[in-house]
């Protein structure tokens, strides 16, 4: 199942609001790990204290910058950028998308839950060991780099870029992967992108979801004893999160391929998900690394 990240947003804030407490429009400026807990200074609230700190803040973390010494080398880019953004659905899609490549650039649309929208996509590759220097909360200047990257291609490509600058959900970043040797440091946790990005491909937003699961379980199952779960935590999952991102280093040639024989070679791939025989095999290579745990069942909070 796919799902916009702006909807999944929305799900997960309306099913915990109630009893959680959020802080919109801050970011952490520094963590101190002392005996009674994790002293946190934000740029905009009162400094707290608390018992853990969950960093689930994305492939640009700032947890995993203050609290692990290698966190600044552990991105790895996969030569490739890309951008996703609503667009007015001018081409009647339902169920249903276009496709448009060039060598090292492929441009998308497909059709979206609500009437009258679809999505575009862009992926551009970039040279190995080139990132792209942009500023990540700068829109402005990666709707630039969007557009650099796609000035002189054809077909709808210009039309939709003309609807970016409109869009309240764009999002831009490099495809990269995050790695480390451990995903906790004391009382300080990393969960999702922010410890183990995968890229495209990679089951990246339901490993987040996997791992939110197995971190609460373990965290309830170690009554408090944050070591113990920190450690289960990452024995569990670790084996599923190094095969979602094996998978998912390919990306580039299939995303973006290189050469004109490529693109016909991918473009070949998708003319065939429509025939049933495929359609067995795209379910199997889509589920083998998604379903490749066993999740643990944990009592329900507050059961004995």
């Amino acid at each position: 199942m796919e799902i916009l990240r702006g909807d999944l947003g929305r799900i997960l804030y309306e099913a915990t609001r109630d009893g959680t407490e959020y802080l919109f429009g801050d970011s952490i400026t520094s963590l101190e790990q002392r005996a009674d807990g994790v002293h946190v200074t934000f740029s905009r609230a009162a400094p707290r204290v608390f018992d853990l700190v969950i960093g689930a803040d994305g492939l640009h973390s700032t947890v995993r910058r203050l609290a692990f010494p290698d966190g600044q080398e552990a991105r790895h880019d996969l030569g490739l950028c890309v951008s996703i953004f609503s667009v007015a659905n001018a081409f009647g899609l339902d169920h249903a998308g276009l496709l448009y490549g060039v060598p090292g650039r492929t441009a998308a649309v497909f059709s979206a839950r609500q009437t009258g929208r679809a999505v575009a996509q862009f992926f551009f590759s970039v040279p190995d060991g080139t990132p792209v220097s942009y500023d990540y909360r700068d829109a402005g200047r990666q709707q630039q780099i969007v557009a650099r990257a796609f000035d002189g291609v054809g077909w709808h490509v210009p039309a939709l870029l003309d609807q970016m600058a409109a869009a309240d959900d764009f999002y831009f970043d490099s495809v990269s992967q995050v790695r480390l040797d451990r995903w906790s440091a004391g009382r300080v946790a990393l969960l999702g992108d922010a410890g183990y990005a995968a890229g495209p491909g990679g089951n990246g937003t339901g490993t987040a979801v996997i791992a939110a699961y197995l971190l609460a379980g373990e965290l309830a199952a170690a009554r408090g004893d944050y070591r113990v779960a920190f450690a289960r935590y990452e024995r569990l999952l670790r084996p599923y999160v190094a095969r979602g991102q094996k998978q998912a280093r390919g990306g580039r040639d299939f995303l973006a391929p290189a050469t004109a024989k490529q693109i016909r070679q991918r473009d070949r791939f998708f003319t065939i998900l429509s025939h049933l025989p495929a359609r067995r095999l795209i379910r199997y290579l889509s589920a083998r690394t998604a379903t490749a745990i066993k999740l643990p069942e944990y009592p329900e909070p507050g059961s004995r």
